[in-house]
């Protein structure tokens, strides 16, 4: 009888050190890398403010290179693409800020059909709305334009918007890594 009360004593011990332990560990929740989408973070290793030698040490030269113009800024262009050159598929596409005779870090990264990568829940291009719901829940806001549904979620304190067409996900885009107040679901 003494025996078991050892036992159950030890085994409530040794549970008691195990949850605290758990406790303890810090699990790599904004860790990123290829095939990898950490929204609010980062995109294939990528970070918001990360700087145009690191995108190009990381991915090499851009596809193509040009202007991007928002409501409220305007952005240094660094697209991605696959594909024949007169029907390129969008892969990555890194928005920098314009500060007229030089450009800052990423602010916005775009995700287009041809990137492969998904979330930790699994949420990529091709993913039906369903499953993004059920991962992220209701967006913050949700828009239709030219046949398209827009939602705008708060995920890791930044914005992640998500396209759909026929309820899959055509693109993706996250960011701003120097906030817009006028665009913020995370207020």
């Amino acid at each position: 009888m003494r025996s078991s009360k050892i036992v159950f004593y030890l085994c409530c011990v040794s549970l008691s050190l195990f949850n605290f332990c758990k406790k303890n560990i810090i699990e790599p929740t904004e860790m990123g890398g290829p095939g990898i989408i950490v929204p609010g973070i980062s995109v294939e290793g990528i970070k918001l403010g990360d700087s145009r030698k690191t995108v190009e040490v990381k991915l090499g030269k851009p596809t193509s290179v040009g202007w991007a113009d928002g409501l409220y800024r305007g952005w240094r262009l660094y697209s991605y693409a696959e594909g024949a050159r007169h029907e390129p598929h969008v892969k990555l596409q890194f928005y920098f800020i314009d500060h007229g005779n030089s450009y800052g870090p990423v602010d916005w990264i775009g995700i287009g059909e041809a990137y492969k990568g998904k979330t930790k829940e699994g949420i990529g291009i091709g993913s039906a709305l369903g499953q993004v719901r059920q991962a992220y829940g209701f967006p913050s806001e949700t828009f239709l334009s030219q046949g398209i549904i827009t939602d705008k979620y708060c995920l890791n304190g930044r914005k992640l918007e998500i396209g759909y067409k026929d309820s899959l996900v055509i693109g993706m885009s996250t960011g701003y890594f120097v906030p817009m107040p006028q665009d913020d679901p995370c207020k």
